[in-house]
């Protein structure tokens, strides 16, 4: 209900709520693209010979790299990349809904990208740094939160 009366009260979006939507499209869109094609090619990739690859495209990539990205895809398993999925699409939703300037999609987006930082350390290993991450989301979400008070303030 308190959304509907913020979308009433005040009918433009603020210039931060669009900018932050935007990245938000852009960065999730893109994560949960990354997650269905990583989903589709889990086999070809689990199956993949490095040592075929790096002699086809030497300079692209250090065959150390290559190996670590492919070990991280095998050990996080097909189920991780669903979820993930999963998660990066809710999160799309709640950017959606605060588009709309509905209030409540800040809860679908804040509790997806915190799933979202989550999962690798449940499905890879607890030793992975989460931190960037963590700063990035926690940014994105007072900035969120901050868009939405102004446009309570100015109602």
């Amino acid at each position: 209900m308190e959304e509907k009366v913020i979308k009433q009260m005040n009918t433009h979006r603020p210039q931060l709520l669009s900018m932050l939507a935007i990245l938000s499209f852009i960065g999730s869109g893109l994560s949960l693209f990354s997650n269905i094609t990583t989903l589709l090619f889990y086999n070809t990739l689990v199956n993949l010979d490095i040592s075929e690859l790096t002699l086809l495209y030497p300079n692209m990539f250090p065959e150390d790299v290559l190996q670590s990205s492919l070990f991280v895809i095998e050990k996080a398993g097909r189920l991780f990349f669903v979820v993930s999925a999963l998660a990066y699409m809710v999160s799309l939703y709640g950017v959606y809904k605060m588009w709309k300037l509905q209030k409540d999609g800040l809860h679908y987006y804040a509790i997806s990208q915190l799933i979202v930082l989550l999962l690798p350390l449940i499905f890879v290993s607890t030793q992975m740094s989460v931190l960037p991450g963590l700063l990035l989301t926690t940014l994105f979400i007072l900035l969120y939160y901050r868009s939405f008070k102004l446009m309570e303030d100015e109602a």
